[in-house]
């Protein structure tokens, strides 16, 4: 595993400058330095491509999250509308609903956007740990 570091303009990670490092952690979270302006990321990954995709991915959400809680901050994107429709959906469900929701797979991005809506309306609501 390798922690990568990747500069950032404009929520698009840029790989031209990828620095990386061994790391003997296991698999962690991204780190971005601003998840409203980020700057820099860092992605733990076996690979260069691997932490490439695993940051933009991550960029797409903090950019959605941007763009939902604060709309005026950033142009809404394709991704930021399915985040917020999912968002919007997940708070209409009963606890039970949304906890078997959860259970779901994840077959493309967009489904991965609807679960972490999804978790972030439960960790709202308490149903699952900050």
């Amino acid at each position: 595993m390798f922690e990568y570091t990747l500069p950032v303009r404009e929520f698009t990670a840029q790989p031209a400058h990828l620095a990386s490092a061994p790391t003997t952690g296991g698999a962690q979270e991204p780190v971005t330095d601003d998840p409203h302006n980020p700057t820099k990321i860092t992605i733990y990954a076996p690979g260069p491509d691997s932490a490439l995709r695993m940051a933009r991915r991550h960029l797409t959400l903090l950019h959605a999250r941007l763009a939902y809680s604060d709309p005026g901050a950033v142009s809404r994107t394709a991704p930021d509308v399915i985040y917020a429709e999912a968002r919007a959906r997940a708070k209409t469900l009963t606890p039970d609903e949304r906890e078997e929701e959860s259970r779901f797979s994840i077959h493309s991005d967009d489904d991965e956007l609807r679960l972490f809506a999804l978790t972030d309306v439960m960790r709202q609501h308490g149903e699952l740990p900050s």
